[in-house]
């Protein structure tokens, strides 16, 4: 069969289809990948096919420490904000409704490629007639590229399914509105999206083609939200993109390693990261550690000094390095969290404010196998105090002198391998479009 995969201009959100796409591929099936131009090296370089569709874009503006960025006029973490909201006092209709007017008209809309995207990709689509489109949970120009082609179709997640819930509560809400207050802006948007190509929409295909016909998770289901979605659980494996790995990284280190990463998708598509580097870096200067950071040149030039105690390089894969260390502290991005469960290693996040990575270090804590470091421990002072117990510098010789931290993440990392492998999942995506077929 022919399988179309297609991701937003984001390399982390492909890294985390690519074995996946693989194990398709070595199954026998015609695979390409569809992305904004640039995406398309990178889709080149992991050995798939490639096809350029819209138009090259990010996401404009650059955060201050407080974390806001500036798009439009209105924040990033306001955007996705809405989405990831949970308590339910605020999941109120007036609530709801406003974050799915948002999100359709401009975060869904531009931010994951645009009309630009999606016309190139249904053309595409209609043109090469996939028998299944496998689309990121953030790219909506797949659900209607599928419709357009009569193609079958799934979403693969890339961590906590936030639009899922969401969407969830949104038609539960919805359903129960009198006439007047009968607003449907995820319904008027998805008619407009499959009208542009002559395609009908009936309100029971909103779900469809919010969730897909099948959901593809590789996110733990002890961190996952319960949702009654046809779910096909799938086994996390790393992709780091090509690479040459250099030779002390597989050398026994000296002292203690620990690995400090913030990401790819903060510093290429955001605009930067939303706390000091340089306070995370001093914070752990005196320490009987090696640290290893992953910073870029940008990220270089803001700093004022370089600790003796760490070795800054622009980019190792984790998959190479993480065996070597003893802790990690990131972001909570989803691939670099994945790389630390798949090899055992003890995690300390100091959240991002974007999408699922609150959620990610409280479940980490919850299970003993991870700290998480909240907002308010982040900012400057916080990180150099060397009397709190909460601090960084508390973190890391707790995780560092008690083993059972260890002994959790390996329960974790046997637990994620007894999850079906991408292999296995292709046996299921089989029967899925014979299905769809007849």
């Amino acid at each position: 069969m022919r399988v179309l995969f297609t991701v937003y201009g984001a390399k982390t959100h492909f890294y985390n289809m690519v074995p996946v796409a693989w194990a398709l591929r070595a199954a026998g099936h015609e695979v390409c990948v569809a992305s904004q131009p640039q995406v398309v090296e990178a889709i080149s370089r992991s050995g798939l096919a490639a096809v350029s569709v819209g138009e090259e874009e990010s996401i404009p503006g650059r955060p201050g420490h407080d974390g806001e960025h500036v798009t439009s006029g209105t924040s990033w973490r306001n955007l996705n904000a809405g989405v990831t909201e949970t308590r339910p006092e605020m999941l109120t209709w007036d609530y709801v409704l406003g974050t799915f007017t948002v999100a359709c008209s401009t975060h869904y809309e531009h931010a994951t490629g645009g009309r630009a995207m999606l016309d190139d990709l249904v053309e595409f689509a209609r043109s090469w007639r996939p028998d299944l489109v496998v689309w990121d949970a953030m790219t909506f120009a797949g659900p209607v590229a599928a419709r357009a082609s009569g193609a079958a179709h799934a979403r693969m997640l890339f961590g906590v399914d936030h639009i899922g819930r969401m969407y969830r509560t949104y038609a539960g809400l919805l359903a129960h509105q009198e006439p007047e207050r009968h607003d449907d802006p995820v319904g008027d948007w998805l008619a407009g999206r499959l009208a542009r190509f002559g395609c009908a929409f009936h309100d029971g295909l909103a779900t469809e083609m919010m969730t897909g016909q099948r959901t593809i998770d590789p996110t733990p289901p002890w961190m996952q939200v319960a949702l009654d979605l046809p779910s096909l659980p799938v086994r996390y494996v790393p992709y780091n993109g090509p690479t040459t790995v250099p030779d002390w990284v597989h050398r026994p280190p000296e002292r203690p390693r620990v690995c400090l990463t913030l990401g790819m998708t903060a510093r290429e598509i955001l605009g930067g990261d939303v706390f000091s580097v340089q306070d995370l870096l001093e914070s752990v200067a005196e320490l009987d550690v090696e640290v290893v950071a992953t910073l870029n040149s940008d990220q270089l030039r803001e700093l004022r000094t370089l600790p003796e105690n760490v070795r800054a390089v622009e980019f190792v894969p984790l998959n190479e390095l993480l065996p070597s260390c003893s802790t990690v502290i990131h972001h909570g991005g989803f691939g670099t969290l994945g790389n630390a469960l798949v090899h055992g290693v003890p995690q300390i996040i100091a959240p991002g404010r974007y999408w699922d990575e609150l959620d990610f270090g409280r479940h980490l804590e919850a299970r003993g196998a991870g700290m998480l470091l909240e907002h308010e421990q982040l900012s400057g002072e916080a990180l150099k105090s060397k009397v709190d117990g909460d601090s960084l510098q508390s973190k890391i010789s707790r995780i560092l002198d008690d083993p059972s931290y260890r002994e959790n993440a390996e329960r974790i990392r046997q637990e994620n391998q007894r999850t079906p492998s991408p292999r296995a999942l292709v046996t299921q995506l089989e029967e899925m479009v014979a299905g769809h077929r007849a």
